[in-house]
């Protein structure tokens, strides 16, 4: 079987991630139905926030071994997440991802203080761990392969999913200010994810390489799909964690 290097090689990292994408999970079925309760998708959207403050900071891995191609692309989308630089696409303004976390979760029922201190569940802790030590320890090629696979399903997950919600279900149209993260990462997520998609095929020359990237986008995407199916039991479905005798719940 010959080996998947180059765009072969960024054919079946999209492979991987179409085949594990959120969008098709019950959790956000749920609220293309109209059905999921809007505070759950402030959870998942709190949770969103701890992993960002984990995971951003990393690419600072990646900038210390990469090439200036790849650091170029870290560092223009540091500056759009921050709300220092517009995504490239006619009519956008920086704005500050942070801040459109908090607004959304806001309307959600959720302050700023829950926000920060909401506890990951394991497989949202082990989503942060996983995507820092694969940023840390991993080939610069199959890094830039999962990151692709996460930024990547955010497009179709929110053009497909969550803004036709809002609108039909939730009261939202898609210029509100309380969805603005939502219809950005519409738009910033596609150029991110294919800026790493370009560079992956670059940068999977090898076999070995190949290797890597296919096993640790595979595992992020199935970690990204276990973090939503904590909050689908406990959020929609109302089931709680088994404790050890004598602790609460």
């Amino acid at each position: 079987m010959a080996v998947k290097v180059g765009l072969e090689a960024a054919k079946e990292v999209i492979a991987i991630r179409e085949k594990w994408h959120t969008k098709k999970h019950p959790f956000f079925q749920r609220m293309a139905e109209g059905k999921l309760p809007l505070r759950a998708l402030g959870v998942y959207m709190a949770h969103h926030y701890r992993f960002v403050q984990m995971a951003q900071p990393s690419f600072g891995f990646l900038l210390w071994r990469a090439p200036v191609d790849v650091r170029k692309a870290i560092v223009e989308n540091l500056a759009e997440e921050e709300g220092m630089r517009a995504i490239p696409v006619p009519g956008h303004v920086p704005h500050d991802h942070n801040k459109m976390i908090f607004d959304f979760c806001r309307a959600a029922g959720l302050g700023e203080d829950a926000v920060r201190t909401i506890e990951p569940t394991p497989a949202w802790w082990a989503r942060r761990l996983h995507y820092v030590h694969v940023l840390r320890e991993e080939p610069l090629g199959a890094a830039l392969a999962m990151q692709s696979t996460q930024e990547g399903q955010q497009v179709a997950l929110n053009t497909e999913i969550t803004l036709p919600a809002f609108e039909k279900h939730y009261g939202y149209k898609r210029d509100a200010e309380e969805i603005a993260f939502f219809a950005e990462h519409a738009e910033a997520d596609r150029e991110h994810s294919e800026r790493q998609l370009a560079l992956c095929a670059k940068y999977i020359d090898t076999a070995e390489v190949a290797e890597r990237a296919f096993a640790v986008s595979e595992e992020a995407c199935k970690l990204r799909w276990a973090s939503i199916t904590d909050l689908y039991r406990t959020e929609v479905l109302g089931e709680k964690d088994l404790m050890p005798p004598g602790l609460a719940a």
